[in-house]
Formats: C-alpha cells, sequence, structure tokens
C-alpha cells in the first residue's frame, strides 16, 4: 500500500510522477549531445548509454519526470563512468540508490541527486519550481539557507561547469 503523499512537494520519493509533458523539440538532445563530445575531448569517459527503461524506472521509483536535457544526458551516457577527471555524476545504475539511502537527501525533500564533488552534492530542486533548477549543497548540510542555485538547467550548469579542453 502506499504511504500518504506529503503534499507540501509537487511529488518525491516513492511517490507516483507527474505524466510526461508534451513531446518537447530536439534541442536539449542536440546540445546534451555537443557537451558530451566537448566533455570527451577533455579525456572524459563517458558510460554505456542508459535505457528508456532504465530512465522511465528511475523517475518512477523517484517519483519525478527528469528534465528533458538531463533524460537526455543519462541515455547519451547513462551518467558518468568511473573515470572522472572531473566530477562525480551519478550512474544510472546508483541513481535511485544513492537517492534513497542517503541521508541529504532525507533533510531535503523534493531534492533529487544527481552528483558529486568531494563534499558538495549537485540535485534537481523540485521544491521550487518544474522543471527544477540545478542546486548544489554541503553532504552533510541539513540547513535550506546552504542551498544554492547553480543554473537554471541541467545542460546550463554542465556547459558552464566543462572543464576546459
Amino acid at each position: 500500500m502506499d504511504e500518504p503523499r506529503d503534499r507540501s512537494l509537487p511529488f518525491g520519493h516513492g511517490h507516483a510522477r507527474p505524466s510526461r509533458p508534451a513531446e518537447q523539440p530536439t534541442l536539449p538532445r542536440v546540445r546534451i549531445h555537443e557537451l558530451v563530445e566537448r566533455l570527451t575531448r577533455t579525456g572524459w569517459k563517458a558510460g554505456p548509454a542508459a535505457s528508456v527503461e532504465e530512465v522511465d524506472w528511475a523517475e518512477l521509483e523517484l517519483g519525478v519526470s527528469f528534465p528533458s536535457d538531463y533524460r537526455e544526458f543519462l541515455l547519451a551516457v547513462g551518467g558518468r563512468s568511473s573515470l572522472e577527471p572531473w566530477r562525480g555524476l551519478f550512474r544510472i545504475d546508483e541513481l535511485v540508490s544513492l537517492n534513497q539511502s542517503m541521508p541529504v537527501f532525507q533533510s531535503f525533500q523534493g531534492m533529487i541527486g544527481v552528483g558529486n564533488e568531494g563534499f558538495v552534492v549537485y540535485a534537481l530542486d523540485y521544491s521550487r519550481r518544474v522543471p527544477p533548477l540545478l542546486v548544489s549543497f554541503g553532504l552533510s548540510s541539513s540547513d535550506w539557507s546552504d542551498v544554492q542555485v547553480e543554473a537554471d538547467h541541467f545542460a546550463e550548469w554542465l556547459e558552464r561547469t566543462l572543464p576546459p579542453g
């Protein structure tokens, strides 16, 4: 039986996700593929692409619909590889388990972690708006004032934080 839904959030862990919006233009796909090519030129090793079924399952388990640019990133490279000269983005096969098990995501309801860099966590913030902002906060934080907006969209954040190359 489903647990009661917290009405203070648009949706959250383990709840039914909203329906996917109408098909969006192909711009996110083109932009993500260009960004992945730029990452590859810096020495980043892409992981295996996630399947549509894997991404759909992660969305269902986390109770969200990923923004189109993050979804395209997962479909292109599955999140990340094990050889990171840059930052750790969660692989599709660890995305759900990390979000459901890491205490920081219990403190920050409405956040879906997508990666980390040392003790900084990067997340999609569904608590403020949909589509979500890309935010960061400390791994051991529990204070909402520690949450910093990094970008309006995943692709914007990815582009701004690419290593030189």
